[in-house]
């Protein structure tokens, strides 16, 4: 018995020509991004909120939107210059953070 052909399936020529422009985007994205520093940008400034909310008990909410108007601001400045922007975690990835901060500090 013949194993069955196995065809690619065709994609619509203008479908194709703008997934590769969305990849290539993406990939220039990541490149500038890697370029720039951005991730530890945003590693810092994560550091920074986390250890201000745990010297100031109960103001993560007040410290996150700190952080996050920074990050704005930054963004601001990055889009003038059609850099990617830096990201920020939601506010409750956040309380996560510090969540598992406290409860791994209990264990030890």
């Amino acid at each position: 018995m013949k194993p069955p052909v196995v065809r690619t399936p065709k994609i619509n020529p203008l479908i194709e020509s703008t997934l590769q422009q969305i990849a290539d985007h993406w990939d220039e994205q990541r490149r500038i991004r890697e370029e720039m520093g951005h991730s530890e940008v945003e590693c810092e400034v994560i550091e920074e909120a986390l250890q201000a909310a745990r010297d100031i008990p109960g103001a993560s909410r007040e410290v996150w939107d700190w952080m996050s108007s920074a990050i704005k601001e930054v963004n601001l400045s990055l889009a003038s210059m059609d850099a990617p922007p830096l990201r920020c975690v939601p506010y409750e990835t956040f309380l996560a953070f510090l969540r598992a901060e406290a409860s791994a500090a209990g264990i030890h």
